[in-house]
This record gives C-alpha cells, structure tokens and sequence, in this order.
C-alpha cells in the first residue's frame, strides 16, 4: 500500500505546538503548587480533611460550582497529597474515586467500591463481592472493620445517582452499630440545586462541609492559559492579543478553564489550516463557533436525568407549536414525558428552578412579560441552542430509549 502524495505532507509540515497535550482534558497539573488562583479553596479544602493527619476520620464535604472550575482537579490533588503527607506521620489513607455517571444504580456502585476495598487488603481470604443490595452494604461494614484506616469515598458528578439515599445508608454505619468507625464522603457536582432536592437526613450528612469553587474570572484564566500555552507552543506562536481573548471568551462561558483552554487549541489548529506558524484574533473567533457547538453538547450530555427531562418538554412543544412557552405548558409535556421514560415527577415549582438553570447555562431563554396588574407577570421561555442538537443528544440517554421509540 502506497502512502498519498497528500498525506506525506504531514510528515513535513511545519507545527506551531511544541506538546499539544497541555491544552487537551486529560491533562491536569501534576502537584497543588501548580494550580493557580485557588490557594484560598486549598487553604479550606485541606482544613475540612485535617483529622485524617492524626489518623481520624474527617467530616463529609460537599463540593460545588460550574463546569471547568477545578472541582475534580483539585478533590484527586488535595487528597493524594495529603494522604501522602498523613503517611508520613505514620497514619495511612485509603481514597476511592467513583465516577457517579458509570455507577449511578446502588448495586454496581457498591460492587464497585467493595471490589477497591477488597484491593487494599492482601491477606483476604474471601474476595467475592455481593449481587444484592443488602449483601454489599452487610459486606461493606465487614470491609470497614477489616481496614485500621481512615476511608475517603468521592463521588465525582453525585447528582447522576440514581438513588442519593444510598450515601445517608453509608454514611450511617457507624451511628447504627454496623462499624466501628466512620468513613468519609466528597460529593462533587455541577447541579448547584441537586443540594436542594435532598431529603434532610441525606442533606444533613452530606452538606458537614459546603465548599463553593467560583468560576475563574478573565485575568485569572489569562494566567492559567499563558502557563500552559508557554508548555504548548513553540515561541512567538501567537499574537499577543489571542491569550487575552480566549480567557475573555471563557470568562463570559461561566469561567470554565477547561473551554478556554479547547478555545485556544482549536485556534492553534486553525492557524495551522491555513498554513500558518502564528495564531491571530481571527482563528480565536473560528474557534469560539466550534467550541459553542462543543460545549452545548457537553452540557447537554451532563445534565441530570429531571433536567434533560423539562429541556426535552420544553424543546418538543416548541417544535409544536412554534411559539414562546409559558412554564405551565412545559411541565405539561414534561408529566407525560416522565410517564413514558419510568421518571419520577417533581413539582412545578421544581420544574421553574429546572427552566432558571437552563436560562443561567445559555440553553434556554426567559422573557418576562407583564399581563396587568390582576394577571401579574408571566414567563415565556424558549430553546436558544440549536433544537436538533437538544433532541439527539437526549435521545442518546439511556433513559430516553423509550421516547425515541415513541417519537
């Protein structure tokens, strides 16, 4: 086989990246002295997990904030450097990530961590993980007692559990006489409501620590994508105006790190279509456009099940009727879409924080109009991102199997 004419020109070309890597999602800095504008969440992120210095078991902590915050980055680096640090002192700790959208049901999430606890014990005998529920959770207080170490579980995106109440069952093993000692949750979510629409004993449990991660605002995005455009570019790659406008960009994007450093990959690679070995303001502005396509996807993709459930109401009647929505119609077609997909249903009023929420991330929008003084104020919302878009990615849920069945 013969290698084209066109595609030797790779081997050739010219590249304005020196390692592409530092821009992409997997990359992540490698110690906390790296990470930038957030010495202040360190400072209290660490004070939450102190006791497990002495050996004890922390308090719960709950992380929250917009996308691309640092929120995971800084859970993994925080607690890998100081359950090093403990070790040190002569105290181990055992930390367990879970990615809460590849274990959302309470059996393969138990299963899951059960598994990783039987991994830190090398002298088990018996190394057979449980299939129901109430074996996992019998098995899982055995683990725990097995262990003379303080246990860190995090839940990376908490919100997409199917059953939040399996963390109040967890978390209580040691105050119904199951354990001897507690262990300690980090719950992470993008769903700034999700705190909300817990049952109290979960929320009591879960919310001992709130910890708040802002969004970076726009010179502290400069900061973050001059470190590692200095790492991924070969010198004098960009003119000086295109850092500046990518953390602009990405500050108007909730602050989201991880979009303005996409923004400023796609610019490079934009400059490099046309041949170039600089980037100017004008490949900045190409790229915003796929970088918007990108993020609704995304954002799209990470919304809770209730959420996607109101969008995809509020998207489908739209198609319908081709008219702005009052939120009653909304929650309408969002009763008979949780029908069809086994869904349990929130009330109106939930559905009217679901709609906020969607207005705040730029997938819908509200307009208030005022009809008298007897009628009050009435919202009218509809979709701005593109429907087809909204509808596919949905659809793509597994929850939804049913309604695409039925469309």
């Amino acid at each position: 086989m013969v290698i084209s004419n066109k595609l030797s020109k790779l081997y050739s070309k010219q590249t304005i990246f020196r390692d592409k890597d530092y821009l992409k999602k997997g990359h992540h800095p490698s110690s906390l002295d790296e990470v930038l504008h957030r010495d202040h969440i360190i400072d209290i992120y660490t004070n939450c997990l102190r006791d497990v210095m002495t050996g004890s078991v922390p308090d719960n902590v709950f992380v929250y904030g917009t996308y691309g915050t640092g929120k995971t980055m800084l859970t993994r680096l925080i607690t890998s450097e100081i359950a090093l640090a403990a070790e040190i002192e002569g105290h181990k700790v055992l930390v367990i990530y879970i990615f809460c959208e590849s274990y959302s049901a309470p059996s393969p999430l138990l299963r899951y961590i059960n598994q990783e606890l039987v991994n830190s014990i090398p002298d088990l005998k018996n190394k057979m993980v449980g299939t129901s529920i109430s074996r996992n959770l019998e098995y899982f207080c055995e683990l725990v007692n097995l262990i003379p170490m303080p246990i860190i579980l995090i839940f990376d995106e908490i919100d997409k559990l199917s059953n939040p109440d399996i963390i109040n069952q967890l978390s209580r093993i040691k105050e119904c006489g199951f354990t001897q000692s507690n262990i300690c949750i980090i719950g992470i979510t993008n769903d700034t409501i999700f705190y909300d629409n817990l049952d109290g004993r979960t929320k009591s449990i879960i919310g001992q620590n709130e910890l708040f991660i802002p969004p970076y605002n726009a010179e502290e995005l400069a900061d973050i994508l001059q470190a590692r455009a200095n790492l991924a570019f070969e010198d004098k790659a960009y003119e000086e105006v295109v850092i500046p406008l990518c953390a602009a960009f990405g500050a108007q994007e909730n602050g989201d790190a991880r979009k303005a450093m996409d923004l400023l990959r796609l610019s490079g690679e934009n400059a490099e279509l046309r041949e170039s070995l600089k980037i100017c303001e004008q490949d900045v502005r190409i790229a915003k456009g796929k970088v918007e396509i990108n993020r609704q996807v995304e954002i799209i993709q990470k919304l809770p099940t209730q959420t996607k459930a109101v969008l995809f109401a509020c998207t489908h009647r739209h198609g319908i009727t081709g008219s702005d929505l009052e939120t009653t119609e909304i929650y309408s077609s969002y009763l008979n879409i949780a029908e069809v997909i086994s869904l349990d249903t929130v009330t109106l009023r939930r559905v009217g924080d679901y709609i906020s929420e969607l207005a705040s991330i730029g997938i819908l929008s509200i307009n208030k109009i005022s009809r008298g003084r007897k009628r009050g104020v009435v919202n009218f919302v509809k979709p701005i991102t593109d429907t087809y878009i909204i509808k596919q990615v949905i659809l793509q849920d597994i929850r939804f199997e049913e309604l695409q069945r039925r469309l």
